[in-house]
C-alpha cells in the first residue's frame, strides 16, 4: 500500500510534464507531403484541381488560402519554429455572425461528427476545423483522403445548415437564352 502515494505522484509528475516538441526538423522525403514544406502541400492542393495562394498569417507562418470546395477556406501552418519545420496543418472555414451561432447549435454538430469541429468566435462567426499532423509527411493517397474528408464534412455541414436552419432549396440556376 505504501506503493499508492509514489504511484499517485509519479502519475501526476507525467500529466504536470510539458509536451515533447513535434517539429518537424528532418527533410521532408520525395513524394511526400509536409507542412515542413509548405511547396508540397501547395503542389497536391494544384494536382487535386484546387486554386491555392500561398502566403503568411499574422505570424509570419504560412497560409494558403482556396475558393475551391463549397466554401473560401484557409490552411494554417501549425507547430511551426521560426516560421518554418512546420508539424501540421489546419483547414479552416469561417462564416458570417448570425444569431443562430451559439454554442448550443455548435455542439449539435460536435456531438455527431468526429472529423470537422465547429466553434463559436468571441465575435460571433461559426467556424470549422479539421487538423492534420503532417510528422514523417503524406504520401499522395493519405492527402488525398485528407482533402476528401474535407469537402465531404463540409458537404454534411452545408446539410446541417439546412435542416437545422430550415433554409430553403436553392432554385436551379437557369442558363440564359441564347
Amino acid at each position: 500500500m505504501r506503493l499508492l502515494p509514489f504511484a499517485a505522484a509519479g502519475i501526476a509528475a507525467l500529466c504536470l510534464a510539458a509536451p515533447a516538441s513535434a517539429e518537424d526538423t528532418k527533410p521532408c522525403g520525395p513524394g511526400l507531403i509536409c507542412a515542413s514544406n509548405p511547396q508540397t502541400v501547395m503542389a497536391a492542393m494544384e494536382k487535386a484541381e484546387y486554386k491555392p495562394k500561398l502566403s503568411k498569417d499574422g505570424e509570419g507562418d504560412p497560409l494558403i488560402e482556396s475558393d475551391e470546395s463549397a466554401y473560401h477556406f484557409d490552411v494554417y501552418f501549425y507547430g511551426c519554429k521560426a516560421n518554418k519545420n512546420c508539424d501540421s496543418l489546419r483547414f479552416e472555414a469561417l462564416f458570417e455572425k448570425a444569431p443562430e451561432n451559439t454554442p448550443e447549435f455548435v455542439n449539435k454538430w460536435n456531438s455527431k461528427k468526429r472529423f470537422l469541429q465547429a466553434y463559436v468566435r468571441e465575435d460571433g462567426q461559426l467556424g470549422v476545423a479539421y487538423d492534420v499532423a503532417t510528422i514523417g509527411g503524406l504520401n499522395a493517397a493519405n492527402f488525398t483522403d485528407v482533402l476528401d474528408w474535407w469537402n465531404s464534412q463540409l458537404n454534411e455541414l452545408a446539410s446541417f445548415f439546412k435542416e437545422e436552419l430550415n433554409l430553403p432549396d436553392e432554385k436551379p440556376v437557369e442558363k440564359p437564352a441564347t
